[in-house]
């Protein structure tokens, strides 16, 4: 009698909690913007605009533009450590609400793009912002005993 054991490695996987995923892909939608800015340098005419802002740095209207964009671009930023600091409940509608708007900034500011692996940057932001957004949504319960 010949016992032959046949046996099957199988890969370990492991539950990965849903702020994790949730950080990761705010990580994920950061990195498209920063390349989506740094790439958008060498369309023809960005720098030439960029210089003549120099020269109209002191108006206040180029100043507070600025800062509404700084702003606009470090909320995702908090976004990656809050995601993983809030309590759950605060940290689910924090999430919708502001993948929400960032949807809808995206849809709003690149209506008018031409360029090409721009509107590929801006689609695989809002497919990120969409699956925070799901996974937001779909956030785990738990049984809690009162």
């Amino acid at each position: 009698m010949s016992s032959v054991k046949s046996s099957t490695a199988v890969f370990e996987d492991f539950q990965i909690n849903v702020k994790l995923k949730i950080s990761a892909l705010w990580v994920a939608v950061m990195f498209c913007y920063v390349y989506g800015d740094y790439i958008q340098i060498y369309v023809p005419g960005i720098l030439a605009k960029a210089m003549e802002v120099k020269t109209t740095a002191a108006d206040l209207n180029t100043q507070l533009e600025f800062v509404f964009v700084a702003i606009l671009m470090a909320i995702p930023s908090i976004m990656i450590f809050i995601s993983l600091v809030l309590k759950p409940k605060i940290n689910r509608w924090l999430n919708i609400g502001v993948g929400m708007f960032f949807i809808l900034t995206n849809i709003l500011f690149n209506l008018t793009e031409t360029w090409a692996f721009y509107l590929l940057l801006t689609a695989i932001e809002i497919a990120i912002t969409i699956a925070i957004v799901w996974y937001a949504w779909q956030w785990p319960k738990t049984d809690e005993l009162v």
